[in-house]
């Protein structure tokens, strides 16, 4: 008894009331008992001195007749009398009359100790109480459930239980008690016939979260849930369970098999009959939830809901136990190992389910928290409908209010055998794997493996409805050809974000997709990979370019990649965000920048900036541009479209300039040689500009009057602004040539007419405000100089053909060397004019000077060729 009760009333006074009772209780029945075996049991109830007879007791009366008899012994005077007195004397030393007196004392001390000894020995024992010594009837004919009670008493009690069925209306454990049978096997308790719907088999006596210490061992627990017709429903709540653990600290179950429960076969949960539903972050109380609970070597089926379950309470160990074959008409989830709402720390390691709707779920519901912390070994799903479910049920769509508590999932060397659609859980379609908005889930050796029937038009894995940093590393996929897909990562409003599939094999399964990548889903990384199809599908699909696929090999398939619509016959490499390859001292910051080969603390700044062979502090800033193969140079930040090669201390002057150039003294624009405009077109150079040609000259292109091809060599003159060959009396203006360095007048991007022009014919420019949208959804807006359209121009229905491509538009070498056809008059240093296009000699008033006759006249041709000088 506690007689020091604290003054405030709360959870500790009701314990302590709540055990005082308890005491008394006991004290009670333990009395009650004594008495009883005192009347009717015990051999050693009185000593001979409390008994009377005839004026005297019986102890006086025993050693007065001892006396008398004594007496009738002789003795004598022979040899033997020194012997025959030591005799006498007792083992203590005690001495006597006569042997008989001291054998007698001997014996009975003798006896003494023994009795002390088994007695003794005997306390030790009876903790280990057999309740039949309690009238419970093994033989399944009598109820046992008073006979439980009694030898559970008020606790610290091992009770055990032979061979046999023993019948009961529920029993409830006290604390720091064992209860074991003769195993699985051997020893069963059976719910009676008579037990209402919310009798629980097992369970623990206290409620009020102070429950410990409590162990079950070696038997068979059976529900009976086809007594009373068969046509009992599940109370609800923890109820209607085969064990059930609620608020009990340190606690084991081991080697138990339930059977035919109307709900679960086995739960852990906290210190309530009914289940918590305060909202998703809110916990019990911590004083009356189940901690440390150890479930080992157990076996549920039959089971009306869940085979093993837990509910808002940590630190448990599942290990080496079996779910399977749950009770299908009219059952719930049947889940074979379910981790439910607001459970965590969870260890689970070595067990197994066979034909349950879900093998392993780990969920939560709506209203409550998920389970959180969970952590999986060697788990074998066999023929379950959905092998691997984890979920937070309300929490999956765009609508829905994220989950503040799933988290925390591993799963390691585990596998999923032939998951199938098993119509437990009727209209469910099945997966080995599906994930939902739980968040930082990993999947370690994971295998799964069909047998072909899988459902056809299902994913064999399925990452969905806003689950986030989900990773399957370490994964094997065969066997499922009928499958849409073999990883399914499901897109649009509800998709999930950061996936990462790494170090897969998936051989002869799907033969749709092997790995299928959803509408806006930007962040899937798909990293080291062997793809073995069926000779159709396709290995990877995508709806956009922004997965990462890296060292990904695929055979058999007859697209190795289809993504954003292009279909791929080799396995791109797609790497995306801030890729840093074979760089020293240098770094891509932005996600969407690059820095390969470059050394020497250069960056890349700028979303769609890069660096290639560049050091010595080079740096891209902007969007859309590059520093390449340069040293100490750099573009300019807030511009883009910037772009610097093979240069050394060149600085950008802002958006659309392609530059080259060389200076010591830093990065500055005054180092520039070259500055190509993508917008005007201008090119500004330093140096000078050569053509290829041993010589040439400069032309223009220029529309002959026939509107046919002029060919090389001939001299032209203008009719207008239209060419044709030129005669004596015609001044010429040049040649048609085939090796002019600089060419003029090639109208080669558009109709000379397509923008507006100012009586000068230069093309009239506007700012515009431009708008894109990037791949997140972001939208951008920059201010870019754009030709003003030519309102009264009609667009050309057919491709824009360029001037060179025409044959009325010859080309005219205007100044410089031409090779120029001559008739037989000409000689080396001849001025030449024009005949039919054709040069003649003419020194006194002749235009162009010969310098060379390379291919002399020939008649059947009617002419030679020379190079003339033309001015």
């Amino acid at each position: 008894m506690n007689f020091n009760l604290p003054i405030e009333i709360g959870q500790k006074f009701r314990k302590m009331i709540i055990e005082n009772f308890r005491s008394i209780d006991y004290a009670y029945r333990n009395l009650s008992d004594v008495i009883y075996k005192h009347k009717n049991l015990d051999k050693h109830a009185h000593d001979a001195s409390q008994i009377d007879y005839a004026n005297t007791s019986v102890d006086k009366h025993l050693k007065y007749q001892n006396r008398r008899i004594s007496r009738l012994v002789l003795g004598h005077n022979g040899d033997g009398v020194q012997e025959l007195t030591d005799s006498r004397v007792a083992i203590d030393g005690e001495p006597f009359n006569v042997l008989s007196e001291r054998l007698y004392y001997d014996f009975n001390k003798i006896n003494k100790t023994m009795e002390d000894n088994y007695n003794s020995l005997n306390k030790k024992i009876e903790r280990i109480t057999n309740v039949n010594d309690f009238g419970a009837d093994p033989t399944g004919e009598r109820d046992s459930t008073e006979a439980f009670k009694k030898a559970f008493a008020n606790g610290g009690k091992h009770v055990h239980m032979t061979e046999g069925i023993y019948i009961v209306t529920g029993l409830k454990i006290p604390n720091n008690t064992i209860l074991s049978g003769e195993g699985k096997t051997a020893t069963t308790i059976k719910l009676s016939d008579d037990a209402p719907n919310d009798a629980i088999v097992v369970t623990n006596l206290d409620m009020s979260g102070n429950a410990e210490n409590i162990g079950i061992e070696g038997f068979k627990v059976d529900g009976n849930r086809t007594r009373q017709g068969g046509e009992l429903k599940p109370a609800g709540g923890s109820l209607s369970s085969g064990v059930r653990f609620a608020g009990v600290k340190n606690g084991f179950m081991k080697s138990i098999k339930t059977v035919d429960t109307l709900l679960h076969g086995i739960d852990i949960t906290y210190a309530s009959d009914v289940y918590s539903y305060a909202g998703d972050g809110v916990r019990v109380s911590r004083e009356l939830e189940s901690e440390y609970v150890w479930i080992d070597d157990c076996e549920t089926t039959g089971f009306g809901d869940d085979g093993i379950t837990t509910h808002h309470s940590r630190y448990l160990y599942i290990s080496n136990s079996y779910a399977h074959h749950p009770f299908k008409k009219g059952g719930g989830n049947n889940n074979g190992i379910e981790i439910d709402d607001g459970s965590q720390y969870v260890f689970l390691n070595n067990n197994r389910t066979t034909e349950n709707f879900g093998g392993l779920e780990i969920k939560g519901h709506e209203p409550t928290s998920a389970a959180s912390h969970v952590f999986v070994n060697q788990h074998m799903s066999i023929n379950d409908n959905r092998s691997y479910n984890i979920r937070h049920i309300g929490h999956h769509v765009a609508k829905d209010v994220k989950s503040k508590t799933a988290e925390d999932i591993v799963i390691n060397n585990s596998v999923a055998v032939t998951p199938y659609k098993n119509d437990v859980y009727p209209g469910s379609t099945p997966r080995a794997v599906v994930v939902s908005a739980y968040r930082n889930v990993q999947f370690n050796n994971f295998t799964a493996i069909g047998d072909g029937t899988f459902e056809a038009g299902m994913p064999v894995i399925a990452i969905q409805y806003r689950a986030e940093n989900v990773t399957f590393n370490g994964l094997n996929i065969r066997g499922f050809k009928n499958a849409s897909a073999d990883v399914q990562v499901y897109g649009g409003g509800n998709r999930p974000k950061k996936i990462t599939i790494s170090n897969f094999n998936i051989i002869d399964s799907s033969s749709n997709i092997g790995i299928a990548n959803g509408s806006r889903v930007y962040d899937t990384k798909i990293i080291g990979g062997n793809m073995q199809g069926q000779g159709t599908g396709t290995a990877i699909f995508s709806y956009n370019n922004t997965a990462e696929i890296i060292g990904v090999n695929a055979e058999g398939y007859t697209n190795q990649a289809k993504l954003a619509g292009r279909l791929y016959k080799i396995m791109p490499t797609a790497i995306k965000g801030g890729l840093s390859a074979a760089s020293t001292g240098s770094g891509a910051i932005a996600q969407r920048s690059a820095v390969i080969a470059s050394t020497g603390s250069s960056y890349a700044h700028s979303d769609r900036s890069w660096l290639a062979g560049v050091g010595a502090g080079s740096q891209a800033h902007g969007s859309r541009s590059a520093v390449i193969n340069s040293l100490e140079s750099e573009t300019l930040p807030g511009s883009y479209c910037q772009t610097i090669v093979n240069s050394r201390g060149v600085k950008s002057p802002g958006n659309y300039h392609f530059l080259l150039g060389y200076g010591q003294n830093g990065a500055r624009y005054e180092n520039t040689t070259i500055d190509m405009s993508s917008i005007s077109g201008n090119i500004k150079t330093k140096g000078s500009v050569s053509s290829g040609q041993n010589f040439g000259d400069y032309a223009e292109y220029f529309e002959s009057q026939s509107g046919q091809e002029i060919p090389n060599g001939y001299i032209v003159t203008l009719d207008g602004r239209y060419i044709r060959k030129a005669n004596g009396k015609d001044k010429p203006i040049g040649v048609i040539s085939g090796t002019a360095g600089v060419i003029l007048g090639d109208q080669m991007f558009h109709h000379k007419d397509k923008f507006l022009k100012d009586e000068f014919g230069v093309t009239q420019t506007e700012t515009e405000l431009k708008e894109w949208q990037d791949d997140e959804g972001n939208w951008y807006s920059e201010e870019v100089e754009v030709p003003i359209p030519n309102p009264d121009f009609d667009e050309i229905v057919d491709a824009y053909v360029p001037r060179s491509e025409r044959p009325e538009w010859n080309v005219v070498g205007l100044v410089g060397q031409v090779f120029t056809r001559i008739d037989e008059t000409v000689s080396v240093n001849d001025y030449i004019k024009p005949q039919k296009g054709i040069g003649t000699k003419d020194n006194k008033e002749g235009y162009y000077r010969v310098l060379e006759i390379t291919t002399p006249y020939n008649t059947e041709k009617g002419y030679g060729v020379a190079v003339v000088l033309v001015k």
